[in-house]
């Protein structure tokens, strides 16, 4: 299966992403912020965080309001990406992946849908990247598409930019974080309720165990 190039997607990004969202969330900035605020409670302060697969960088004005004095960083393949992400967020720094130096700097490395278009003989070179990048302590927070929900299933065969997807379910995200020496800290499913339904938001918290939501989650500290 070919790779999909980003390059070709970085313009239209957002344009896509709500067009694939509008129908759970209006606003599609919803679910940057959902999940940071959800990775800031999972990891606590950070003085430096990295976004692992950036992007054309729209959680950075997110991450700003979580972590309002950290240094962030973003790193990506997509140089088209990268350029918008520069552009757009001049107060954060973003490298290309052989750019950002192997050594502990981050005290947060959030992975937020990345891991599904990583092929899955590179996802352990993924998550050593991630390790190599983090202090001792540091947290690793990875989200990711619940394969078992139908609904997030059908989206991601008519995404054009998931092309490439090859889902891995909560199970294999948490076994292959333990291989790479994570020590696991929480795990569970999120992003149950559209905002038809926004009321019962509240009651996620509670329901992590249940297989249903249409993203999962699993926070890691590097021993």
């Amino acid at each position: 299966m070919a790779q999909v190039d980003f390059d070709h997607y970085a313009a239209r990004y957002d344009a896509l992403i709500a067009g694939q969202t509008n129908f759970f969330e209006s606003d599609s900035d919803y679910f940057a912020r959902y999940k940071i605020a959800l990775a800031r409670r999972l990891a606590g302060e950070a003085r430096a965080v990295l976004d692992f697969g950036c992007g054309i960088g729209r959680s950075m004005p997110h991450l700003r309001a979580a972590f309002p004095a950290a240094e962030l960083a973003g790193c990506d393949p997509s140089a088209e990406s990268l350029t918008l992400a520069r552009r757009e967020n001049p107060a954060a720094a973003f490298f290309g992946m052989d750019e950002l130096a192997a050594e502990p700097r981050f005290d947060l490395v959030l992975a937020s849908c990345v891991f599904h278009h990583i092929p899955p003989a590179e996802r352990q070179d993924a998550l050593r990247y991630c390790r190599e990048r983090l202090k001792p302590g540091g947290r690793l927070v990875i989200f990711e598409h619940n394969p078992f929900n139908p609904v997030t299933r059908h989206l991601v065969n008519i995404c054009p930019f998931d092309a490439d997807a090859v889902l891995l379910s909560r199970r294999e995200t948490v076994a292959r974080m333990r291989e790479a020496q994570f020590g696991i800290v929480r795990s569970g499913y999120c992003l149950f309720f559209p905002g038809a339904l926004a009321a019962l938001r509240r009651l996620e918290d509670v329901m992590g165990w249940l297989p249903l939501g249409g993203q999962y989650f699993v926070c890691a500290v590097k021993a």
